[in-house]
């Protein structure tokens, strides 16, 4: 039998430590600039690694990280953890529930976002050169994977920089959200069904084909995810909102559980003849379902999962490959250009046959593009069934880096390019409120537009309360330091609008950050002006997160103060002709 001794252990401490500090420095450096952590991350381990550390001082880096069994498997044991935790946190970005109150919209534009790059990587990937697959890979096996890679949009990502950008709580955000919740179920369902036949072809060679065996694991795993989606969300809900009653400690409790859930579920994939990444995936759509793990308590998790496990094992892909060695510039390029310009394609498609607007659908686009973190996932998992070599696993880590870097930007000026919108000049001043009665979002919500309708007369303050409240039914609107935006868009509303109150005991709105909601912002917008939202809640955000004026409104003793501080923070300089019809409304 055998046993580790100190040596090791002392060995792997270094090991995870060096790792560790190098990979939060870089991914924070990274994340100052506005770029995603993983790439300071993955650089990192580039750096440790063979391709720079490996050529300065080679028997240096040899002996921090060694080619001996036991230290390449303590390793990998701890960035396994890393994989599989992450796609529990990645589940837990799916949102069965919303899915299915967007309606068709969601499911159009995330089915077209994977079918349209699909197509185009069937059509572009089989004429790559043969010396590009791995020694188990046939001619469709690997056409197939990399189509799947190609198609697959890292929701992580796309969280990440819509919430940057202070456009989450609208539309737009909330049905891309949505949308790349379809793209990555329906996507790794296609992906599952690549691996299925790639172990059958690994078989092959030992028996003979067997089509049954492999409709009968997929039958399984759809079986058990259908369960798991419907039957399994319930159970964990309850059993969830029966430990919170409990004495036991939280958020300690619900974290324990989660990770028993994703543990269990990996097993049971590993042994339908699936891969674990498969069953962590989806315990964290199941997990994430429940509405009884409060905003707060799921950032608190996903943060535990993001601040050792993951960044380790970004730094891991970069100890293990040479990327000078491994790069053909080529294939990156192509692979970047059918990855990046397919999801963007179809999700454009999707969007317009949703009937979304030209800007929002350019928009929704550009948010598809960042293959992050799953299109590593997908091709560690293919380097490891060898269907791929090392310099297509390059190829497909350079694609997923720049895409996840070149959304941001690409996001911001989509928004930019938009009609600006005086939303100083949206402002109401006779809904203006200084003392909200209501304690909770759901009393708040029918005073607000009680005193909407009391200022527009065509207005009825109980159709408005109804669509605002079906729309926060969907994802709450509560954004960091104490203000929420709730919003709807009317039929009968002929210019947007914007009410306000304030509330100086504050409300429990379930904002991420857990503080008390104070300032609540009530947008209202035309049906046919969807592109209006976008601008306005990032106008709001902007200016009620970064800046002082949340402290000016608070010590404001008149409305007329607090009209007249929103007002001009919140005003751009425009020719009347386009600020005359946003200001019909404003001067009922």
């Amino acid at each position: 039998m055998h046993y580790l001794n100190e040596d090791h252990v002392l060995l792997f401490l270094i090991q995870v430590l060096v790792l560790l500090v190098f990979a939060k420095i870089l991914g924070g450096l990274c994340q100052r600039r506005g770029i995603p952590a993983l790439a300071g991350e993955i650089l990192a381990g580039i750096l440790l690694g063979p391709t720079v550390f490996g050529r300065i001082l080679p028997s240096f880096q040899r002996a921090i990280f060694p080619p001996d069994v036991t230290q390449v498997t303590m390793l990998e044991t701890v960035s396994w953890f890393g994989v599989l935790f992450l796609l529990l946190a990645t589940g837990f970005e799916v949102d069965i529930s919303t899915v299915w109150k967007q309606g068709k919209s969601a499911l159009l534009i995330g089915i077209v976002g994977v079918l349209v790059p699909l197509g185009i990587g069937a059509l572009v990937f089989p004429f790559v050169s043969a010396i590009f697959w791995g020694s188990q890979a046939t001619r469709l096996s690997f056409t197939l994977f990399l189509a799947t890679a190609a198609s697959i949009t890292a929701i992580s990502v796309v969280a990440r920089v819509i919430y940057d950008l202070d456009i989450t709580k609208s539309d737009v955000g909330l049905v891309s959200l949505s949308s790349c919740a379809v793209n990555d179920l329906f996507g790794w369902l296609v992906f599952t069904i690549v691996l299925a036949l790639a172990a059958s072809a690994e078989q092959q060679a030992e028996q003979p084909f067997n089509p049954g065996q492999l409709l009968l694991v997929l039958s399984e795993i759809v079986l058990f995810g259908a369960v798991c989606l419907t039957v399994g969300s319930k159970v964990f809900g309850a059993l969830t909102t029966r430990l919170k009653g409990s004495a036991l400690p939280q958020p300690a409790t619900t974290l324990t559980l989660i990770a028993c859930l994703g543990l269990s579920c990996g097993a049971i994939t590993h042994g339908i003849g699936i891969h674990s990444v498969l069953g962590f995936f989806i315990a964290g759509i199941m997990a994430g379902n429940t509405k009884a793990i409060s905003e707060q308590t799921r950032e608190m998790i996903s943060q535990t999962i993001h601040a050792i496990f993951v960044p380790v094992f970004f730094a891991t892909i970069g100890i293990k490959v040479d990327f000078l060695q491994g790069i053909d510039v080529w294939l990156v390029l192509l692979f970047t250009a059918v990855a990046m310009g397919g999801k963007f394609i179809g999700a454009w498609i999707g969007a317009r046959m949703a009937r979304f607007s030209r800007p929002d659908a350019i928009s929704i686009g550009i948010i598809f593009v960042p293959g992050g973190a799953m299109e590593i996932i997908v091709g560690i998992l293919a380097l490891e069934m060898r269907l791929i070599p090392e310099s297509v696993f390059v190829a497909i880590v350079f694609a997923a880096l720049f895409s996840s870097i070149a959304v941001g930007p690409l996001l911001a000026w989509s928004i930019r390019r938009r009609e600006e919108v005086d939303v100083g000049g949206l402002l109401v001043r006779d809904a203006i409120c200084l003392d909200l009665a209501g304690k909770s979002r759901w009393e708040v919500i029918p005073e607000l537009c009680g005193k909407v309708a009391q200022v527009v007369s065509a207005l009825d303050a109980q159709t408005l309360a109804q669509a605002v409240r079906e729309r926060e039914e969907i994802m709450g609107t509560g954004i960091e330091k104490g203000v929420a935006v709730p919003h709807a868009r009317l039929k009968q509303l002929g210019a947007p609008l914007v009410a306000f109150g304030r509330s100086k005991t504050g409300i429990d709105w379930d904002a991420r950050d857990g503080l008390a909601t104070h300032f609540v912002f009530l947008i209202l917008t035309p049906q046919e002006e969807e592109g209006l939202q976008v601008q306005i809640l990032a106008s709001i955000a902007r200016v009620m997160t970064q800046t002082d004026i949340p402290g000016k409104i608070m010590d404001a003793e008149s409305r007329e103060d607090v009209f007249g501080t929103l007002n001009q923070a919140l005003r751009i300089e425009q020719p009347p002709s386009r600020r005359d019809p946003h200001r019909r409304v404003t001067n009922v």
